[in-house]
């Protein structure tokens, strides 16, 4: 059993489906510059990066999503990660520029603590499967067309939502800034993920912002002013903006 997190006790394997978060880079970076891993040259800059896989509850038990911080056996002993990480997971390594691999961060190692140990996989299949999801989205390596051709810009939110042909949650600020996109998949009988699904009910409400007609997609060290000192109305493009580095 696992405990941890404010969840509820479970055993590993004890979920009904995964949940993928992906966050646009740029608009983290400009809210977290200290622990911004993306440079303008970066795959992450111009598309979703991964924030995690999350075995999850199609139903949330006693208020809780997902199980968390699951008691196992298996360890997160390797060194390094798949390379793929280093281009779609910046914060999860750590460049070893003598070895020339991408050894394990510590954002990694929070991720499989909290969740890939409730997953049943070993730390490998675990995060070998969160880039097999990402394969199997649309777009590049999981990033519709629609955000790299439109960075710095907008999107309509009903024309994103279209790229993914499931129900997916997308996240967005109080100015309709775009800042994830969470997508829902079945698990397999194997325990890996199976096919995309309608994300439920519950996570659409933590993880989506529905009054958002249109979605700014911010470039890399592109950073909106503060919406209380603009005026700025949701779903309505500005007239101007402020912008300064991160």
């Amino acid at each position: 059993m696992g405990r941890g997190g404010g969840a509820i006790a479970s055993d590993v394997g004890d979920f009904d489906l995964y949940i993928l978060a992906q966050t646009w880079a740029p608009h983290f970076c400009c809210r977290n510059a200290d622990r911004c891993s993306t440079v303008p040259w970066a795959f992450s800059a111009k598309h979703l990066s991964l924030h995690g896989l999350w075995p999850g509850w199609a139903t949330p038990r006693s208020g809780h999503p997902s199980p968390l911080n699951c008691a196992t056996k298996a360890q997160l002993l390797s060194e390094q990660l798949p390379r793929e990480y280093v281009d779609v997971a910046p914060s999860f390594t750590v460049w070893n520029a003598k070895k020339h691999v991408a050894e394990v961060g510590e954002l990694a190692k929070h991720e499989w603590r909290k969740h890939g140990t409730c997953s049943g996989l070993s730390p490998n299949d675990y995060f070998s499967e969160a880039l097999r999801a990402l394969q199997l989205l649309p777009g590049d390596r999981g990033t519709p067309a629609i955000l790299t051709q439109n960075t710095g810009g907008s999107v309509g939110a009903a024309e994103l939502r279209a790229q993914y042909g499931r129900r997916v949650a997308l996240r967005a600020d109080k100015a309709c800034r775009l800042s994830e996109v969470t997508s829902c998949w079945s698990k397999g009988a194997d325990g890996r993920i199976g096919v995309q699904v309608d994300c439920p009910e519950h996570v659409m409400r933590g993880r989506d912002n529905g009054s958002c007609s249109r979605l700014l997609i911010g470039a890399l060290g592109q950073c909106f002013a503060d919406d209380g000192k603009t005026g700025h109305k949701p779903g309505r493009k500005r007239a101007s903006v402020t912008v300064h580095q991160v």
